[in-house]
């Protein structure tokens, strides 16, 4: 039986408890429960890895299987990635959060006054226990105070989706990211349809998968439908634009779908699928 080592908690001679009885010669590990406490978390598919592939952002649940060196080997319970996180990150102290962050990035002050120097920062689809309220502001549980229209309960879905892609416009570009202050193209769609309810997995392929509901023309398209190219997604606007955070501008863009569809052919080809949540 072959697995996908993104999404499978298992390596070498160890697995995740739940896949005994399915695969051999493994130690099997319970998971334990962490939560992320710093404003991401990155995380890598091999030990002493520098190449990034993915960010854990603050409140996820990361299951922890192994601790070794300072890092923790596990799986997001938000979208079932694997790799390895700094454990400094992460706290077992239980995280319920009951709101998220709908801005692209919120300062944390030490108290409810904008004019303190700020904390840190947390981005948008953070996860957050809200403590307490004071004026215009909310306390976060473990770590200050921001600006209360930052925030929305973790259940509000009803928002406008070319709205929440619009916010990324000219963030910066960085593989694996999925940080305010650096996205791929695969991060901005998934926080995006995080925040509407649709977890999507993390990496194109994986979501090209996870879509099945296909446009079969371009002259179907409407907002929010997602165009995929091996190895990379955008999301439309409407028929005639697309917003995606990629390499050539290094940042989040939005251009006219058909001067894209030109220039990413050379590199990733023709168009292989446009899919609709």
């Amino acid at each position: 039986m072959k697995f996908d080592s993104r999404i499978t908690p298992i390596k070498n001679n160890l697995a995740s408890i739940r896949y005994q009885g399915l695969i051999k010669k493994k130690r099997f590990v319970k998971g334990k429960s962490f939560f992320v406490i710093s404003t991401y978390s990155p995380l890598y598919a091999k030990k002493n890895s520098i190449e990034l592939s993915s960010q854990l952002l603050f409140g996820e649940e990361f299951e922890v299987f192994e601790v070794a060196n300072g890092l923790a080997w596990g799986q997001s319970k938000r979208d079932q990635y694997v790799g390895y996180t700094p454990l400094q990150n992460l706290s077992q102290k239980k995280i319920v959060a009951k709101h998220k962050v709908n801005a692209l990035r919120t300062f944390i002050y030490s108290k409810p006054d904008i004019k303190t120097d700020p904390l840190t920062y947390l981005s948008f689809n953070s996860l957050v226990c809200v403590e307490k309220r004071k004026n215009y502001f909310c306390k976060i549980k473990g770590l200050g105070w921001c600006f209360a229209n930052d925030l929305c309960h973790i259940k509000d879905i009803k928002f406008k989706i070319s709205d929440l892609a619009i916010k990324y416009l000219n963030t910066p570009y960085l593989w694996g990211g999925r940080d305010s202050m650096g996205i791929d193209c695969s991060g901005l769609i998934q926080n995006i349809y995080q925040m509407v309810g649709i977890n999507l997995p993390r990496d194109t392929d994986l979501q090209e998968s996870f879509i099945t509901n296909e446009v079969t023309s371009e002259t179907k398209i409407k907002t929010g439908d997602l165009i995929f190219w091996k190895g990379h997604i955008a999301m439309a606007l409407d028929n005639k634009r697309i917003i995606h955070a990629n390499a050539f501008h290094m940042r989040t863009e939005i251009e006219p779908l058909k001067s894209a569809k030109t220039r990413i052919a050379k590199k990733y080809g023709k168009i292989v699928k446009i899919g609709r949540c």
